[in-house]
């Protein structure tokens, strides 16, 4: 399907940052997302894709991922900015949270979608399969839930300014 293909995604990520839609949010980066098993994951990076118009509409779809990469967290966050080039341009993309656990090396993706379709649609794409790909086989899990108060069931808590300067200063990630 064209609203998945990596050429088609990587030429609407351009677009995206030619017309300063896309915005990084430095302040999130160190927080901790308290997912509902228990388990915290560490921002190390959040974009949002800014809307002109509809901008008071609420993302409908929400898709959450869990992997433990093959290689080690460094060399897995270094990619994850290549591929955040091809499925930002993806339709209906709004924002997501990249995290990680640095106990159990799981990463974690929080994405919106504008639509429960659009994130249907993400769960069953090239970048999907990629990440399955990059997986130790059997870790990777992934849930597509209507984006409503009962399913954002996470909290973000802002951690110490100092854990937060040393996540950014060990990892390079701001």
């Amino acid at each position: 399907m064209i609203y998945t293909n990596p050429i088609y995604g990587f030429f609407n990520t351009l677009l995206l940052f030619i017309t300063g839609k896309v915005q990084f949010i430095e302040q999130d980066v160190g927080k901790t997302i308290i997912m509902e098993d228990g388990q915290d994951f560490t921002v190390f990076r959040r974009v949002v894709i800014k809307r002109y118009s509809n901008k008071n509409v609420k993302p409908e779809g929400l898709f959450i991922v869990r992997f433990t990469p093959k290689m080690d967290i460094q060399k897995n966050i270094k990619l994850s900015k290549f591929m955040l080039m091809i499925f930002m341009g993806f339709k209906g993309f709004r924002s997501k949270y990249w995290c990680v656990n640095e106990q159990s090396g799981m990463c974690q993706g929080v994405y919106e979608w504008d639509t429960l379709e659009d994130a249907e649609r993400y769960s069953k794409s090239i970048a999907t399969k990629n990440m399955s790909k990059r997986s130790v086989p059997g870790s990777i899990s992934f849930k597509v839930l209507p984006n409503t108060e009962s399913n954002r069931t996470w909290r973000l808590v802002d951690t110490a300014q100092d854990e937060k300067s040393r996540f950014k200063i060990e990892y390079d990630l701001a």
